[in-house]
């Protein structure tokens, strides 16, 4: 580091500095003592020590404006770009001294079949951080006071201003209760006249059609705008379900529900990982996605 001693000549007080870092950032005396709540004449006072100090003048005057001299420009510049460096890496300590929290958002469905379940451990492993899950269908503002830390989102991966990294592929199984009612079908046309659950964009027709079955697809029965909903409704016994494997591979472990088939379908989006962009640098948030990746390892997935 170094050291003060070998700088030429002595470095100007940290108030005079505020002082004409606010006045010529805001061209105004006036709006720079509002921001710093001092009075006009002292941010005048320390401008005009500072220029005796400096020995050259920093600002000129045009009508009631204030306008910086060639010197005063490049004093500007260095002084705010110091200046916002030292108030980021004290809020950067601060938040380390604090209780690391953590925002978190995830589509609802994902959150209560997959995410919630598995929370538990991660607390358990990680006593102190301070976890928010929150559950939105649209990507949130990330980063930033009260912002989300971290989106688990399901698409192409390819939305503007943010950083999406892979987390896994999705599929669709067939599955049902094993306590059904008219019992397990034994093969794929054998389920014709059975109650097939569906989800709104989640159609069977392209199941069927990679089970050889060319059936059209279902007119009537069950429809749920949430898929973790539908995955409920196959647990309860209410028909047989195209679900989404992240959502029922919990209840199928606990046999809560059979894959009936081995025939799964491959879904055109995937899970990602969004941060903002570029991603922070929080040990914490780094925490997070090392664990998340861990828990799909010993998963079906």
């Amino acid at each position: 580091m170094n050291s003060l001693v070998d700088l030429p000549g002595k470095l100007p007080s940290l108030p005079a500095l505020r002082a004409f870092e606010a006045a010529a950032r805001l061209g105004s005396g006036a709006r720079a003592a509002a921001e710093l709540f001092v009075t006009p004449g002292a941010i005048s006072h320390q401008i005009k020590s500072l220029e005796a100090q400096l020995g050259y003048p920093l600002f000129g005057r045009e009508g009631r404006g204030l306008v910086l001299t060639p010197e005063g420009k490049r004093l500007a510049q260095v002084v705010n770009r110091l200046l916002v460096g030292v108030a980021q890496e004290l809020a950067a300590i601060k938040r380390e001294h604090e209780t690391p929290r953590l925002t978190v958002t995830a589509l609802s469905s994902f959150s209560a079949r997959w995410l919630t379940p598995r929370l538990g451990r991660f607390i358990e492993d990680h006593p102190e951080i301070e976890l928010w899950v929150q559950s939105s269908t649209t990507l949130e503002r990330l980063g930033g006071p009260g912002g989300i830390d971290l989106a688990i989102r399901m698409g192409s991966g390819q939305w503007p201003g943010v950083h999406a990294e892979h987390f896994f592929d999705e599929c669709f199984m067939v599955v049902a209760s094993p306590k059904l009612v008219g019992g397990l079908p034994g093969s794929p046309a054998e389920l014709a006249g059975r109650p097939l659950l569906r989800a709104a964009g989640e159609p069977w027709k392209p199941w069927f059609e990679l089970a050889g079955l060319p059936w059209a697809e279902p007119g009537q029965g069950l429809i749920f705008s949430d898929s973790g909903l539908l995955v409920q409704a196959a647990v309860d016994g209410q028909g047989i379900a195209l679900a989404r494997r992240s959502l029922a591979q919990d209840d199928v472990a606990a046999g809560r529900l059979v894959q009936l088939f081995a025939q799964t379908l491959p879904f055109h989006w995937s899970y990602w990982l969004v941060t903002p962009n570029p991603p922070p640098h929080r040990p914490v948030l780094q925490t997070f996605i090392d664990w998340l990746r861990e828990q799909i390892r010993p998963s079906i997935l």
